[in-house]
């Protein structure tokens, strides 16, 4: 790959992966003085065939057999209509049923002002969050960080700010937390209205203990902020790490905005179904905008997804134990090349230190790319800081062989360079 590759995408806009300006990183109102150059993940996926895709983060299985039979007999019986925007209530109430067995939580999905929506995925909840309750306002996300935590806040009339995380551990300071909300709490402009908790994390993969949890729960409480919980990789948590929801920790409750997805763990990225969840208080003012933006999500599809997602007591296991299993495969193939894996306690992405005699995860990711036809996404792309420049993040989430054949790519690769 050359110094300066680009993609023109169907509007005509040059999309950024390296060696040029970045527009979305220039100060508003400023010059366009050039910032730190970030890898464009969508871009990445568009230069490599599938067969090295491990890139984008979305779940390339097959969709299960009984929920494709379902949607297909739901289309076929012409429940192809507008639904109310808040969802239709038989996939609400499999969605309280889910939430009651997994997250030990009861939320009622039949009570107005609604407790419990459908929403156009995660990000169409996390949309109408930030349209509905943090215009003009900022939230903390943590480094590294998942872009669209920034990018919909900045699109929709917010800011964010940025709190490392510390350590090869990836640990959260609860000092330095509290004075960065002290700090940022009553400034003008964007005040500091919420944090968002991203557990498992995208890009690391890092599931936050119950006692960083608490951390935030208090500094929360101590400064009078939402949360915006992120809990999308939720049913990725392996081993013996455990997922706990910070909406059941005292007191938080009633500030905590719950967000989920079907996308990863049904395979169903395309489908765009989602769910948000909460106080009444906070979650009802969002039917507004998702009404106004999306009118609703998909009927037939919502429909097919309340048929069979309780329908199964095993599915939910037996998918980490699938991915236990690829999460082994990946690492140990991944090492044998001189990758260091973070242990982050889950396992739908891998988030490794490159090898050694390597400096810079982008040059390494072109090197993949133009070499092999494979790659991952440069840490670059999660942060604001110069500290995860030699970091690539890598999505599990493939047909075994095409896991495998992947990770057979990176390693013949890196195995050339060396010889």
């Amino acid at each position: 790959m050359g110094q300066d590759t680009s993609y023109s995408d169907s509007f005509g806009a040059r999309i950024l992966t390296s060696g040029s300006l970045d527009l979305k990183n220039l100060e508003r109102g400023s010059e366009t003085v050039p910032t730190k150059t970030r890898p464009d993940i969508r871009t990445i996926t568009r230069l490599v065939p599938s067969s090295g895709n491990l890139v984008q983060g979305q779940s390339e299985l097959a969709i299960n057999p009984a929920l494709a039979r379902a949607a297909s007999e739901v289309i076929h019986a012409s429940q192809n209509h507008y639904s109310r925007a808040e969802g239709v209530i038989e996939l609400r109430n499999a969605v309280a049923q889910k939430i009651a067995l997994f997250n030990g939580m009861k939320v009622d999905p039949k009570v107005t002002p609604p407790e419990l929506l459908i929403t156009a995925g995660a990000t169409g909840g996390l949309i109408a969050i930030a349209h509905t309750h943090l215009k003009g306002t900022s939230a903390l996300v943590f480094e590294p960080y998942y872009p669209y935590h920034r990018r919909i806040l900045d699109e929709l009339g917010g800011s964010t700010e940025v709190l490392p995380l510390h350590g090869e551990n990836l640990e959260l300071d609860g000092d330095e937390l509290r004075d960065r909300c002290r700090k940022m709490k009553n400034r003008q402009p964007f005040p500091l209205r919420a944090i968002i908790a991203c557990t498992p994390v995208n890009p690391t993969g890092k599931v936050f203990t119950r006692s960083e949890l608490e951390m935030v729960a208090e500094v929360c409480q101590e400064f009078d902020l939402l949360c915006i919980a992120d809990e999308v990789y939720e049913h990725y948590v392996v081993g013996d790490r455990t997922h706990v929801s910070i909406a059941t920790l005292d007191g938080m409750w009633e500030r905590t905005l719950t967000v989920n997805s079907f996308s990863k763990s049904w395979n169903i990225s395309g489908w765009r179904l989602g769910y948000v969840y909460g106080t009444n208080r906070l979650v009802a003012p969002l039917n507004n905008t998702i009404n106004v933006f999306y009118v609703c999500s998909p009927t037939p599809l919502q429909r097919a997804l309340s048929e069979v997602l309780m329908s199964d007591p095993h599915y939910y296991t037996e998918l980490r134990g699938q991915f236990t299993l690829k999460r082994r495969i990946a690492a140990e193939a991944l090492e044998q090349v001189g990758f260091r894996i973070y242990d982050s306690g889950s396992a739908f992405y891998i988030w490794a230190r490159i090898p050694e005699g390597h400096k810079d995860a982008m040059q390494l990711n072109e090197m993949l790319i133009s070499q092999a036809g494979v790659a991952g996404v440069p840490g670059s792309a999660f942060a604001d800081s110069d500290l995860y420049d030699g970091y690539m993040r890598f999505c599990i989430a493939r047909e075994d062989e095409i896991l495998k054949g992947a990770l057979d790519k990176i390693q013949t690769a890196l195995s050339e360079k060396h010889m």
